[in-house]
């Protein structure tokens, strides 16, 4: 059975208020387009397929799309799963029709999974179902694939209390034991005779996070040590942590697939890719990385030689369709005619931070170029004003009427914010 693992697709999602839908369209199809040259049998989704729980229409369009093309009119089986970002409700929601083209959906740790109600011998189906398991037959392999599905499994949406005490090194062991016993119970039911394959979206200790994750989500309570997960499949499929990377210290054949876009400036340079799978009753799996090209790429640049030397490289078409966090080393500030020509050099700079000389003895907390962002900069605002952290939804509108006004009247109002910020 030839298996494709993807995951954090964040449909809907902006880079600094930058829209980035046209990336994602084209890095579905390019997925769609994996599928089939690599004669997939089944297609894992590993959680957060949205960006937000209540996206743009578009988004839900293009989710919509790409998993009835991936599907192939119900002779390839795709699972999707729900991870933190989402609306467990929305992506349940249409599972009456999906099953009908082999795709089903799952919203929350407790749902109560069912087997397919009329048989359909050259398509997919499921011939066995409980919460959290699926047994599936594929027209494709002569042998049924075994999954335990985990969406995001949150005290809230596991609706269970896991520990009495408010200390988060004893909420963290409660819950990795708790996502250890479900793994357990799960894993009970993998056989000789199938393919059996673990999917959830977690956090595992140890893994390298990056900034377009909830740091709140990732650094808490809600970590499960390695050895938590399945230890008898075939593979263990994640989401959650944007970077591509191998659970080294599972017991069984573990990844993240990663984001198939970089979503943030500490991924720059980061090769996007999905897992393919090929896995046999009775023997080890094999996964092999297939690199993703859709994307614009997002770079850093320091740039010591002022305008003049920003300007050669403009000129010569250095990383000319990527995403820019620029900074720039000049020697005094910049008035707006120069900041009207920086934007007209590139049209992807994201951020524009100058740096003055006199600037250099600034402290390390605001001289990094996080602590200049503009979200940095207004999560600070927000949390020294109010006490606590802003929504996302509330920092995404922030951002977007920010790159609206700099649009509108040609300014940095980026620069102004940060610097009145500063």
């Amino acid at each position: 059975m030839r298996i494709l693992h993807t995951a954090d697709w964040h449909l809907g999602k902006t880079l600094e208020g930058r829209d980035r839908s046209e990336e994602q369209y084209r890095v579905m199809a390019e997925i769609c387009e994996i599928a089939e040259e690599e004669a997939v049998d089944l297609v894992l989704i590993a959680g957060d397929v949205y960006q937000t729980v209540n996206p743009p229409a578009w988004a839900e369009n293009l989710f919509y799309e790409t998993i009835h093309r991936l599907s192939n009119f119900g002779k390839r089986a795709v699972v999707v799963i729900s991870g933190n970002h989402d609306n467990p409700e929305r992506i349940r929601a249409a599972n009456p029709l999906a099953d009908k083209q082999g795709v089903y959906l799952v919203g929350l740790p407790k749902d109560e999974l069912t087997p397919s109600k009329l048989p359909r011998p050259h398509s997919v189906q499921a011939v066995a179902a409980r919460t959290g398991l699926l047994e599936l037959a594929v027209p494709t392999c002569a042998h049924h694939a075994v999954l335990a599905l985990l969406p995001y499994p949150s005290e809230a949406r596991l609706q269970e209390l896991l520990s009495a005490s408010a200390e988060v090194s004893d909420i963290r062991a409660a819950y990795s034991e708790r996502i250890g016993q479900w793994f357990a119970a799960q894993e009970a039911y993998f056989r000789p005779d199938t393919v059996n394959v673990a999917m959830s979206h977690l956090f595992v200790h140890g893994g390298q996070e990056s900034d377009s994750e909830r740091q709140i989500q990732l650094g808490g309570a809600y970590a499960v040590e390695a050895d938590k997960l399945p230890r008898t499949a075939h593979y263990v499929a994640l989401g959650h942590l944007h970077r591509p990377q191998k659970v080294a210290a599972a017991l069984a054949p573990t990844r993240y697939a990663g984001s198939p876009l970089a979503y943030s400036f500490s991924e720059a340079g980061q090769e996007k890719s999905v897992v393919l799978i090929e896995a046999e009753p009775g023997k080890s799996a094999t996964t092999r990385l297939i690199r993703l090209t859709s994307g614009r790429p997002l770079m850093r640049w320091e740039v010591t030689g002022g305008l003049t030397q920003l300007d050669t490289w403009c000129s010569e078409g250095k990383d000319a369709e990527a995403w820019i966090d620029l900074e720039l080393h000049v020697p005094h500030p910049l008035s707006q005619e120069d900041i009207r020509r920086v934007r007209k050099m590139h049209r992807g700079f994201v951020h524009i931070r100058p740096v003055f000389p006199e600037g250099e003895a600034e402290t390390e907390h605001v001289r990094t170029p996080e602590a200049k962002r503009p979200e940095a900069l207004f999560r600070r605002f927000y949390n020294e004003r109010t006490g606590g952290e802003p929504r996302e939804a509330v920092v995404d509108l922030f951002l977007e009427l920010l790159h609206e006004e700099a649009d509108v009247d040609g300014t940095d109002s980026r620069k102004e914010v940060a610097d009145e910020a500063s």
